[in-house]
């Protein structure tokens, strides 16, 4: 009989989820034992019965001080852009061309297309993110940045440009071990200046004058359904294998209809059906995430699994 350590973050997820996910499980595989912690809080007592089995310990963030003698973790964990970009690759994900900026960073239109964003390897809420003149993209040392620009602390990275229409939008599927708890789409408000084609940023208020990242604080969200959206999100969870939670952001070019993956958060904090900010953004824009796709049972289903995956049927 295994034990199933879900560990919580009190400002990122409500421990009512939690402790329904647990109500689930024991009552629909009661061979697994749950037992909830608290990221920042050291838990001898609790440990110490974890130790008792084998043990799967399920944080969606990366542990503060909670420890477990033994067992399988998993756990989010921030990482660079690059890093996502080359397990993509590996894995089969379709990701827009990208390079690292370096000394010797020489762009061609030809292959990149007139305009390329630029943006931190390392960064949230798309900080630092920019469109370039493919041609005028150079390397710039550290220190040259303002003092708060992420650049300061993390290579930059040219990636293609993808035109997804007159107003930037892109889709956000989020997976538990692959299995989507809830996605939604996202479009720039409508009070910024259209981008009529992926070249025209000439005269939109200069270059960058015509919002490319859509998730602003006037941002309209919705439901999403599209089912080629969200098999790519579930696809591209398999390049994070040891990675719980995650919350992909997709993108389908205008022109092409091609699906691309511009990246995942791995930090996960992405529980957006309970944290601060998730609440916010369904008051604000009248849906419900639990209810989307049974988010709590999804949740219930894809855990068990893990656990019998790691741990065997018959633990």
């Amino acid at each position: 009989m295994p034990n199933l350590v879900l560990v919580h973050w009190p400002e990122r997820q409500a421990l009512e989820d939690f402790n329904e996910i647990a109500r689930r499980i024991e009552e629909r595989a009661p061979e697994i034992g749950v037992l909830i912690a608290e990221s920042k809080n050291d838990d001898p007592e609790l440990a110490e019965k974890a130790a008792q089995k084998p043990t799967v310990v399920v944080s969606m963030m990366e542990i503060r001080r909670f420890r477990v003698k033994h067992g399988t973790i998993f756990e989010g964990k921030d990482l660079p852009k690059s890093v996502q970009y080359a397990r993509y690759r590996a894995a089969g994900i379709p990701v827009p061309d990208w390079e690292v900026i370096t000394p010797d960073t020489r762009l061609d239109p030809k292959d990149w297309g007139p305009y390329v964003i630029v943006k931190p390897d390392l960064a949230r809420k798309a900080a630092g993110i920019v469109i370039k003149k493919t041609g005028r993209v150079r390397f710039a040392a550290p220190e040259t940045y303002p003092e708060e620009h992420p650049g300061r602390t993390s290579p930059m990275i040219a990636q293609k440009f993808v035109y997804t229409g007159r107003w930037a939008n892109h889709y956000r599927v989020t997976t538990l071990f692959g299995r989507t708890l809830f996605a939604v789409r996202c479009e720039a408000d409508h009070g910024f200046r259209p981008l009529e084609s992926r070249d025209g940023f000439a005269g939109a208020a200069g270059v960058g004058g015509a919002p490319v990242v859509s998730n602003k604080k006037s941002s309209h969200y919705t439901l999403a359904y599209d089912a080629d959206v969200i098999a790519l999100g579930e696809k591209a969870h398999s390049a994070f294998p040891e990675i719980p939670l995650l919350g992909h952001d997709i993108v389908r070019d205008a022109d092409t209809g091609e699906l691309f993956v511009l990246e995942s958060n791995t930090r996960g904090d992405v529980w957006l059906l309970s944290s601060g900010t998730g609440r916010s953004l369904q008051r604000a824009n009248g849906f419900d995430l639990y209810s989307q796709f049974d988010a709590l049972e999804v949740a219930t289903e894809a855990l068990i699994d893990k656990v019998r995956a790691v741990c065997g049927p018959e633990s």
